[in-house]
């Protein structure tokens, strides 16, 4: 699916990304646009903006609704939601949820299925973050396995296997810088924004007149109080996964959320943190998670394929660039 077809879809801070405050370096003596900034909670984490340019007041609240109404059709934690009626009914006919849907199989495919949305009932095993968290029952574990991937998808509809469940909180931050940006992209009087949903961050345009480009602190993954590096950046999106969001110890272990679809466990790939620079929201949400994965060899191809960059930490604290990322390590 071509990449600005997904943005379209939906018109519609201590997080594995910082920016904004602490993790945005100030611009010295270039003249500022006036700015106004936002801080809310929604999807389940921070959501913070700084927008730009003389009308910026005036519109910052229209990106908090943008990203309410997203979560409001994509979580499955939202019961009156497109996802949800999807996974109570087996079946949606839904144009936008379709495509986005659409959208993520042509990932998990290009991933060999490490990423795969359908893998919801095995997130719900092993409730990262609930009460029941901890490592599932084996015979539990293998029948949500065996629903991955049980989905078909024929134009505006959308059909699931009985046991399958569609979760797209692995993309659904980076939607919403999606559709945050598209927005003050459109807005005349808006010079600039960035904004940062969790681990994901979209930012255009300059908060000066200068031009200057934005700089991004990466969080170290073994750190929370310190950052790794920075990112300099003009204007795209970056996204982040790490084992460090959530995640329990058991026998001196770490589990961690972010799951292989083929195996219904945390990945183990070697890494402790991903990041992904790209031009789409959606892309560096679902890439970030792939890559972490897939382990950084397996990857390349991938970011190659969706003309991304990378930075990867292995679990040696061994930090390595790929692609065009201008990335400063500290």
């Amino acid at each position: 699916m071509n990449k600005k077809r997904v943005v379209s879809l939906v018109i519609v801070l201590t997080v594995t990304v910082l920016c904004l405050g602490a993790g945005l370096y100030s611009y010295s003596r270039a003249k500022k646009f006036p700015m106004s900034e936002k801080n809310t909670y929604a999807m389940g984490t921070i959501v913070s903006q700084k927008v730009y340019g003389d009308y910026a007041a005036k519109h910052i609240e229209k990106g908090n609704l943008l990203i309410n109404t997203l979560e409001d059709t994509i979580s499955k934690n939202v019961d009156s939601s497109a996802v949800s009626e999807l996974n109570k009914n087996g079946t949606l006919t839904h144009k936008d949820t379709a495509e986005l849907i659409s959208a993520c199989e042509e990932l998990s495919e290009a991933s060999d299925g490490a990423f795969d949305v359908t893998v919801g009932k095995v997130v719900d095993l092993w409730d990262f973050g609930g009460d029941n968290e901890g490592i599932p029952e084996k015979k539990a574990l293998e029948k949500a396995l065996s629903a991955v991937g049980d989905i078909e998808i024929d134009g505006d509809t959308v059909k699931i296997g009985n046991n399958a469940e569609v979760d797209l909180g692995a993309v659904g931050k980076g939607l919403a810088c999606d559709s945050v940006i598209s927005l003050y992209r459109a807005t005349e009087g808006i010079e600039g924004a960035i904004v940062s949903v969790g681990g994901s961050v979209g930012c255009f345009g300059s908060p000066n007149k200068r031009g200057d480009s934005w700089r991004i602190a990466v969080r170290h993954p073994r750190s929370e109080n310190e950052f790794l590096g920075v990112l300099t950046l003009k204007e795209g999106f970056v996204s982040t996964s790490g084992d460090y969001e959530k995640y329990f110890m058991y026998d001196g272990e770490r589990y961690h959320h972010i799951l292989d679809a083929r195996t219904g466990y945390p990945a183990s790939s070697g890494l402790i943190s991903v990041t992904v620079i790209c031009d789409s929201g959606f892309l560096s949400d679902a890439l970030s998670t792939a890559c972490f994965i897939l382990g950084r060899e397996k990857s390349l191809e991938l970011l190659e394929k969706y003309n991304a960059s990378a930075i990867f930490v292995d679990e040696e604290m061994n930090v390595t660039t790929v692609g065009e990322a201008e990335f400063e390590k500290r």
